[in-house]
């Protein structure tokens, strides 16, 4: 269910974006001040405490696995070569080498695993197996097979110390101190691009409040009808109709239809907004913005306009480069350390619940 309904938003959000055009006759905007508006930022310092709970993550994840002399038990991976034949005859897919499996992980078909417990370092076995009767290969479902299998070694999971060796395995670093340092720059750099990407929100947010936008109706119908047809289009895909869509969301299809009014008139107010100030202060979009901004987005220029088209594309670029601007013109008051955590969690959860919603 939570999948078919976050396949109908990723869906639904590319689609608004790709439905905003130009937003001159979308409306008009009388603006509140805009400039010096005063805003509480976060604190971006990195505490040792935190350094130190990423390295502990980092080791979590990043277990050794140890090559021990005894028979393989489940749990243990074990590094193996394998041929699989029918009727004496090798098959397309049955054979590797120098493969890892994890015994008890049910990567392989059943039986395959459970053969190889109690095996040792050197030794081969012949297991008779049946494929399932609906494997996704036609021609082996449901077939009787003979794995002979080999193993190279049994290794045996344990948990991972903080040491260079370990250091050399998962970074490019030679020694802890330099691996520590890099964990405090990612911490520290992480911390500046969430605190000014909600600085940046915060100070919209107030703007936008203090707005006073007036629609233009038949921007607002022609832009819900369209999400309503991508809302139906994207629930088809799925098997499912606009009156399935809202019962997922605890509601009837009026109700999901008032939703998604509400998000089209909120859309509407914010790109007035956005595109209003662009004009009073000269905010013209240069080649540099837009690289940036790709750039910033792990992508380049080419491959966003060629997702959104080059007028949607500008628009959110323009968008980016109006509440950069709003932020840097900010006054900024630092917001108490006791309550940092319950402030960055509040936001967290109103981004998601926007999110949602649009």
């Amino acid at each position: 269910m939570k999948k078919w309904i976050a396949l109908c938003l990723c869906g639904l959000m590319a689609a608004s974006l790709a439905g905003c055009g130009d937003s001159s006759n979308l409306g008009t905007a009388q603006l509140g001040e805009y400039k010096g508006v005063s805003v509480l930022v976060q604190s971006t310092e990195v505490t040792d405490e935190e350094v130190e709970e990423e390295i502990q993550k980092n080791l979590d994840d990043n277990p050794d696995f140890v090559e021990v002399d005894r028979p393989a038990e489940e749990g243990d991976t074990v590094n193996i070569d394998y041929k699989g034949t029918q009727d004496g005859v090798e098959f397309a897919g049955g054979t590797g080498e120098d493969t890892d499996l994890v015994l008890g992980s049910g990567d392989f078909i059943d039986g395959f695993e459970d053969g190889l417990i109690g095996a040792v370092k050197g030794e081969t076995r012949e297991l008779d197996l049946t494929f399932p009767e609906d494997y996704h290969e036609e021609a082996l479902a449901g077939q009787a097979v003979v794995f002979e299998v080999t193993v190279n070694a049994v290794k045996e999971e344990q948990a991972a110390v903080l040491d260079d060796a370990f250091v050399q395995r998962v970074s490019d670093f030679d020694t802890v101190e330099e691996y520590r340092e890099d964990i405090r720059s990612e911490l520290q750099s992480d911390k500046e691009k969430t605190a000014e990407s909600q600085k940046e929100q915060s100070v919209f947010n107030t703007v936008l409040s203090e707005a006073q936008v007036s629609l233009n109706s038949a921007a607002v119908s022609a832009r819900y009808n369209e999400e309503i047809a991508n809302y139906e289009s994207q629930a088809k895909m799925l098997g499912g109709s606009l009156s399935s869509l809202a019962q997922q969301y605890g509601t009837d299809e009026g109700g999901f239809k008032e939703m998604v009014m509400a998000s089209v008139r909120a859309q509407l107010e914010e790109e007035v907004v956005i595109d209003t100030i662009a004009q009073q202060e000269g905010l013209t979009l240069t080649d540099e913005d837009r690289q940036g901004y790709a750039e910033n987005n792990g992508s380049d220029v080419d491959t966003l306009v060629g997702i959104y088209g080059q007028e949607t594309f500008d628009q959110m670029v323009e968008r980016s480069k109006v509440l950069k601007f709003l932020a840097d013109n900010a006054v900024e008051e630092q917001l108490p350390e006791e309550t940092e955590a319950a402030e960055t969690e509040t936001e967290e959860t109103a981004a998601e619940t926007t999110e949602a919603a649009q």
